[in-house]
Order: structure tokens, then sequence, then C-alpha cells
């Protein structure tokens, strides 16, 4: 069942409140070239207790809410929902499993339930699979099609302390983090064969202080983009060494050693790095290449609440933050070609929403 927020004397059966702000996209976004086709979907999940997804269209800022089945509940990671081509994955930390959903039209259907171990934080694709970082474990599924099959393969994380934050796929497998001090890299097979598989393989942090929790990634080949929070720094991993940092908004403590300034979750365009600094209320943009990330801009973009997770896809840009502690705010930006971020609209959702992706 689905529940559309315009649909007149009905709300969504997961009883949420939605407002749209009264920022109207450009006649030339309406126009563009989707206007004849799909309009592509800003997705993120409600985390309530009935989960759901909310899917908003970039074209006429409407947003439905599709139940996933499952319960949220998730909090301090990245990449809650996930796509690849048609398909969507969600993950319900309540009830320990993944939603997966196919798009049909300008909505997302669900489909399958995939069961975890334990409960699911982050989720991705790549090579021919879903993999799934769940509080104590890295899990794998293989994709065939619009179908996800069967686990075929798990391994247990380094540190299992309930600090797992994310896992994203790159060329040479998965690598996930935990907060507690983790950045690691698993192997995944593909072409049939056994999926996600350890030891976990541990990617050396810079000494202290500058290694103070690792958090958000984005992956492009070889290249792993990851953030080590609280120590101010964008590092880049190749080879599973980091090769390169670059310190984000300086100072980042107050005098009272509060953390004032964070890149925590990132996202890729082009030679463009876009990092959610939660604590600052804005996003960061860095300056990425095959050897090097250099900070670029603070306040690429200002919110009104703390971000927590963001997407790029094409020339759009979506965003979720904390808003008012009551109602958050999903975001949708353009991205010009100087990397220069434009507010196309915001919606508000009641929750603490959690998970970002734009499907095409």
């Amino acid at each position: 069942m689905l529940n559309r927020k315009n649909r007149a004397g009905s709300g969504p059966a997961v009883s949420l409140m939605v407002f749209t702000l009264a920022l109207a996209a450009p006649a030339s976004f309406a126009q563009g070239p989707t206007a004849a086709g799909r309009a592509p979907l800003f997705l993120t999940a409600t985390n309530a207790t009935n989960n759901a997804l909310a899917v908003i269209n970039t074209r006429t800022q409407e947003v439905d809410f599709v139940p996933t089945g499952g319960a949220g509940g998730v909090s301090g990671n990245a990449g809650g929902v996930a796509v690849e081509g048609n398909l969507a994955a969600v993950v319900n930390f309540g009830s320990s499993n993944v939603t997966i959903l196919q798009r049909k039209g300008n909505n997302m259907q669900p489909i399958q339930m995939v069961k975890t171990t334990s409960q699911p934080v982050s989720v991705a694709f790549g090579h021919g699979h879903l993999v799934v970082l769940c509080l104590t474990t890295a899990e794998s599924f293989p994709v065939y099609g619009n179908t996800v099959g069967n686990n075929d393969g798990i391994a247990h994380l380094l540190r299992g302390d309930g600090t797992a934050a994310q896992i994203v796929t790159y060329s040479g497998g998965a690598v996930y983090t935990e907060k507690s001090g983790d950045i690691a890299e698993l192997t995944i097979s593909t072409n049939g064969a056994s999926g996600i598989a350890g030891p976990s393989v541990s990617v050396a942090l810079p000494a202290a202080p500058n290694n103070n929790t690792p958090f958000g990634m984005a992956a492009r080949g070889a290249n792993v983009y990851a953030t080590i929070a609280h120590s101010d720094l964008e590092a880049l991993i190749v080879n599973g060494q980091i090769v390169n940092t670059s310190a984000g908004p300086e100072p980042f403590m107050d005098p009272f050693g509060n953390i004032i300034h964070a890149p925590c979750w990132n996202t890729l365009s082009g030679q463009f790095l876009y990092s959610a600094d939660s604590p600052g209320k804005q996003i960061l943009r860095y300056l990425v290449s095959d050897a090097n990330v250099f900070f670029d801009k603070a306040g690429a973009a200002k919110l009104t609440g703390a971000p927590t997770d963001l997407a790029a896809a094409g020339s759009l840009l979506g965003v979720i933050d904390g808003g008012d502690g009551t109602n958050s705010n999903a975001s949708v930006f353009t991205i010009d070609s100087e990397g220069e971020l434009n507010l196309r609209f915001a919606v508000k959702i009641a929750g603490a929403i959690n998970g970002a992706a734009i499907i095409e």
C-alpha cells in the first residue's frame, strides 16, 4: 500500500506529518530532460517503529510513503538506503532485516525482505551483491536481476562493539567503519562464487589525536574517501593505506574542547566530494583525485539542522538533517559545473529520518 501526502482526506499509514517548504523549482528544472519520462527520486527512511521509505519526486516535490514492513530505529550511521538500477535497499534495524524495493514509474514497490543475523545499519550494492553492515557482522547477498538471493557470505567485524557506521563497495571489495576506531576491508567474490569473506583487514589510521572516530565513506574505483570525523580529517585510502589527508574547517574545537566542525558523511560528484558537517550544520566541499583530497569550501550549503546523510547523482544532491528535533528536513540541491549547490526545494518529515539515496 502506498500513502501519498496530497491525497485528500487521508494521511500516511505511518502517521507522519509532512510539509513542503515554499521553495518552487525553477521552470527550467520542471521542463528538463526528464520532463517526458521518469523523475529522479530522492529516497530516505522514516526510521519509525513502522518503518517506511519516503519517496520524494525531485520534479513535482511530491512525497510518497511506502511501508517497508519492518521496524526502524537506527542512528549514528550512513548508507541506511542504497540503490542500484531499479532497486533500492532499506535497513530495518529494529527487526533485523532489509527491505528490497523496485522502482515502478515514479514510485517504489517493496518486493522482498532479506533477513540478517544481527541488526543492520548500512547497505551498499557492488560486485553483483547487496552487502549489509550489521552491528557485529558484515554480510552479502547475491543479486540476480531484480532478485536478491540467500546469504552467501558473512564476516565478523574487527570490534563488533555496536559502533558500526557505514559500508561501501570499491573495486577491491568492501570497506566498513566502526566509530570506536576502525576502518577495515573485506573481500567479495563475484560471478556466482561465494560473497563477502573475512578476515577483516584493518586500515592503519594516523597516530593520535588524528585517529578519532572514523565515520562516513564514498568510493570510486580503487579510491575510498573516508572521514575521521572528530579529528576533522578527510582521508584518501588506496590499496589498504591512507595516502593523503586533508583537514576541514579550522578551528574545529571551541576553547572548551567541544567539536564545532566535523566532516561526517560523504558523497561524490565528479571531482567534488561533499561531506556533511553535522555539528556545523553545513555541507563541506573537497576536491579529489586519485592521489589527493583537498579542502575547498566551507558552507557549500547551510542547513537548519545537523545533517546525517547525503547522496549525489547526476546534477542533484540530496541531504537529510535533523531539523528542529521534531521534524527532519530532506533537501534537494542542484550541482553546477563549478560545484556550487543551489537549493531546489526542501520538505519536512516528522521524526528522525535516516539514509539518503537518489534513484534515476
